[in-house]
């Protein structure tokens, strides 16, 4: 079980890193100038969508398989990695 003060601390934290603008902001901005409204709203969309992932594989215990298996962790670094050059 999670220690209350912990949780609510986390809490604060999420909800500070939500609220404030970065680089998610700035690619919405930059979408929405440059192909209107809609593309701004998949924009929009496709970092909301991202965050969600992001949290449920964090609820599920994805970390701490990471944390166990850290050759896990390398592997699938190297394959973003891979696919990042793939892109380019």
């Amino acid at each position: 079980m999670v220690d209350t003060s912990l949780y609510a601390a986390f809490l604060v934290a999420a909800f500070a890193l939500c609220l404030t603008p970065g680089p998610d902001m700035m690619f919405v901005v930059a979408m929405g100038g440059r192909g209107g409204p809609t593309t701004g709203m998949m924009a929009a969309l496709g970092v909301a969508f991202g965050a969600l992932a992001h949290a449920v594989a964090a609820a599920l215990g994805l970390s701490a398989l990471f944390t166990s298996l850290p050759t896990l962790y390398h592997v699938l670094r190297w394959i973003g990695a891979a696919y990042l050059l793939y892109l380019a």
